[in-house]
């Protein structure tokens, strides 16, 4: 039986041993004795230092751990080589590999002394207490209470089930929920090495006392010392922060120091209020050596039917540039970035962002993250705002939204002009609605599709002393598709598509002013063909699949009375190769009788490493005619087009999409997993010649020690004219701990640099900090090239997350 007992026992700590546990005997006597050689100060008061105006976040009762031992909520079970009693004593002493278990917690040790007359357990010999939690407590000697938790212990260690680590040369239980350690050392890193040996955390704080109130989630410290590698950085007379078990808490964040030509040396030190478990507030001030200070707030609140965010940003400055000269008064400069979603019900949502700068390069200027990400409904373009209000309605067979949509723009030349968004139209309402019947019609599928919008603009684009063009649309389409599938694997899927636009145009030149009606109707009947072969050899899976479609329409061009708001651009490439219409929008549509053909190639060799590449091109029954086309305001109106200007005449399709000939350019893309951690990428466009006109190819990689990306773009299909670049980023690991990373944007066809980044990474279990050295080359607005340093940081969090990610800029 002790034999028995003994294996059983070395399995535990062999398991142990796998985890932090064990870690953490091999840590807790270093860490105490460490945590001894701080000076010792004189405490004003014999209690922990609780300050009532912290902000505390009251944590739920505790729910019972079901366990599986057997011996339910009463039942007591206890193990040792002896067992002797004390009737003079009133106690029972257990010896010799002891081990307890009472309402799903574990105690082991060397000697347990139960005393009967009071319930206490007085524990020696490194004890560990085990929660039904997993929480792990160890001591050299600890006096329990009735229920086997800790009420005092010398040589005192905690770990939790974040990973987080406290020792002490004392630990005191001052009640329910709030214990107490004296001389004591906390941190979330690791503290044994894999051969059990003691290591020194990446980073620590040590106290005089710290105190866990569990009640609230906190941790207080008093006389603090944090340490980086050991070697003390910081001393504070008392230090706060969040329980590891609490998810969020009210306190300081992390500092972002920066430091650049236009501002100089930046500190940026955030606090987090949190007001409410559904509700936040954060407040960043910036101090800056050269500019007056900087305030961001961002407001954040969780409703049971959606969500609200808010940023806002304001400063009272003079203008400056890249060199962080100053120019022009003082006057107020201020953002709001705010965007809402909610449920009205199952179907039924509504939202809105509204996104709007006083000052078109404030947020180049104060470095101000995450400006452009998709949030609402629509995405305008780089360096616009778009403020927009949409409700929408969804169920298994239809789709409805309304919106209205306000851009600004904030592209800025060189000599400070900004473009005028008084140009650009607001979009009030666009509305976009599907319905397809449940029931199959002819034996296929039916889809119902409409659209409406309505357009005007304050100012023309030509003239500003004229009103721009107001436009309105409404387009009715019914498509009709069945597939089938033949007995040899041949598919066939006959389709038919009717579509109706009706405009509505007013102020189409600056002379013209009156109403003009336009009625446009299109069908197109078609079939798409595919066959696909497969054969397998093994683990590897081939397939062969030609694709063609036909598509009848009848001819059309691009009429000139109609302005082309949401068509302007136009990419032929691999995903819209078998469409019928290539237009992103309603503006233009394409006719006429083509025949678009092409062919699948797919290897799969298993375990996620497989190749694709697909081939094709677009035959015409004749060439598409020159037309007039009135790019109207040239606005993205339906946040897909590009705001700028277009010339006056265009064909159908611009000459340089290599779709305005009777045979299109050879669409060609592929893409790539030969081995694990790596894949390539690929698309082209080839003209009859086989010039390539559009190239994209990519690499990216994931190894141990290094991951990163390469791109090369060479584009010759934009009516700006041709554009080639290369971009690429990777980080490189030197040793375990150290490594540097690098990005770069080059411009070829100017051969110029954009952008540029050098920064050298440390990285462990616990911390990751980079700190970046980056140039930038583009010249945006009077802010010219800059140079600026900053910091990247990925810390082990004190709440429940494990890594926080935050990008300090």
């Amino acid at each position: 039986m002790r034999d028995l007992r003994r294996a059983r026992q070395s399995a535990e700590k062999l398991g142990l041993c796998a985890g932090s546990a064990l870690s953490l005997l091999c840590g807790s006597a270093a860490l105490a004795q460490t945590a001894t050689e701080l000076p010792v100060r004189a405490l004003d008061s014999p209690t922990p230092l609780l300050p009532s105006e912290a902000p505390r976040i009251t944590a739920p009762k505790p729910t019972p751990v079901a366990t599986d031992d057997g011996l339910g909520q009463d039942g007591f079970y206890l193990e040792a080589d002896t067992l002797v009693r004390d009737d003079k004593a009133n106690t029972w002493t257990a010896r010799g590999g002891v081990e307890a278990r009472y309402q799903g917690r574990t105690l082991r040790a060397e000697e347990v002394i139960y005393s009967v007359a009071t319930g206490a357990v007085t524990v020696n010999g490194k004890a560990q207490i085990i929660e039904a939690d997993g929480t792990v407590q160890f001591a050299e000697h600890a006096v329990l209470d009735d229920k086997m938790r800790a009420g005092f212990a010398r040589g005192f260690a905690l770990h939790t089930t974040q990973d987080a680590t406290f020792a002490a040369d004392v630990a005191i239980r001052r009640s329910e929920t709030v214990n107490e350690l004296n001389r004591a050392v906390f941190t979330p890193c690791p503290v044994c090495a894999p051969d059990g040996s003691s290591v020194t955390p990446t980073w620590s704080i040590q106290a005089d006392r710290i105190v866990q109130d569990h009640q609230h989630r906190l941790v207080y410290y008093r006389n603090a010392v944090i340490r980086i590698k050991g070697v003390p950085v910081f001393y504070t007379p008392f230090l706060s922060h969040p329980d590891p078990s609490s998810p969020r808490a009210s306190g300081l964040l992390m500092p972002e120091p920066t430091s650049s030509n236009s501002r100089g040396f930046t500190y940026r030190q955030g606090y987090l209020f949190v007001v409410s478990p559904s509700m936040e507030l954060t407040v960043k001030p910036d101090i800056s050596t050269k500019q007056n200070p900087f305030l961001q707030m961002e407001w954040k609140e969780r409703f049971y039917s959606g969500y609200l965010d808010a940023r806002v940003g304001y400063t009272y400055s003079r203008d400056f540039d890249g060199k962080g000269d100053q120019f022009g008064g003082q006057t107020s400069r201020s953002f709001i970035l705010a965007d809402g979603r909610f449920s009205l019900n199952d179907k039924w949502d509504w939202g809105f962002t509204l996104d709007r700068a006083s000052d078109p390069l404030i947020f180049e200027k104060y470095q101000i993250p995450n400006v452009y990400e998709n949030h609402g409904m629509f995405t305008p373009d780089l360096q616009r705002l778009l403020s927009q209000l949409f409700v929408t309605r969804q169920d298994s067979n239809s789709y409805l939204s309304i919106a209205a949509l306000d851009f600004q723009g904030l592209r800025t030349s060189s000599t400070g002009i900004t473009e005028n968004s008084e140009t650009f139209p607001i979009v009030a309402p666009l509305i976009e609605a599907r319905y397809e019947p449940k029931a199959d019609i002819f034996g296929g599928r039916l889809r119902f599709t409409g659209s409406a919008v309505v357009l005007s603009a304050n100012e023309s684009a030509i003239d500003p002393e004229q009103p721009g063009i107001d436009s309105r649309r409404a387009t009715a389409e019914v498509n009709w598709r069945r597939n089938f599938t033949l007995a040899d694997g041949m598919r066939l899927s006959p389709f038919l598509d009717l579509r109706g636009d009706f405009y509505n145009i007013a102020n189409t030149t600056p002379t013209d002013h009156s109403d003009h009606s336009i009625g446009r109707g299109l069908g197109t009947a078609g079939l798409d063909f595919s066959w696909p072969f497969m054969r397998q050899a093994g683990s590897t899976t081939v397939i062969l699949e030609p694709v063609a479609q036909i598509a009848l329409s009848p001819n059309v061009s691009a009429n000139p009375h109609i302005p082309n708001e949401d068509s302007i651009v136009t990419n032929f490439d691999e995903t819209n190769l078998f469409s019928i219409d290539r237009f992103t929008g309603y503006d233009l549509a394409e006719g006429g009788q083509r025949f678009n053909i092409g062919g699948r190639a797919t290897i799969d060799w298993g375990d996620g490493l497989s190749a694709r590449i697909l081939v094709g091109r677009v035959f015409r029954a004749q060439p598409l005619a020159l037309a007039s086309v009135n790019t109207g305001q040239g606005s993205s109106a339906s946040a897909t087009g590009n705001p700028t200007p277009q010339p006056a005449t265009n064909l159908t399709f611009a000459p340089n999409t290599g779709l305005n000939k009777t045979a299109s350019d050879w669409v060609v893309a592929a893409e790539t997993t030969p081995v694990a951690g790596l894949s390539m990428f690929g698309r082209t466009l080839l003209d009859n010649n086989f010039q390539a006109q559009d190239t994209e190819v990519g690499v990216n990689f994931a190894r141990s020690r290094m991951r990163g990306y390469l791109r090369y773009d060479d584009d010759n299909t934009q009516i700006t004219g041709r554009q080639r670049n290369v971009e690429g980023a990777g980080e490189f690991f030197v040793t375990k701990h150290w490594g540097f990373s690098v990005m770069g944007v080059r411009d070829l066809q100017f051969s110029d640099w954009r952008m540029r980044d050098l920064g050298v990474i440390y990285m462990d279990d616990c911390i990751r900090v980079e700190v970046v050295y980056q140039h930038e080359d583009t010249q945006i607005g009077r802010l010219g090239k800059s140079d600026s340093v900053f910091v990247r940081l990925k810390l082990a969090t004190l709440g429940d997350e494990g890594y926080r990610n935050a990008d300090f800029r």
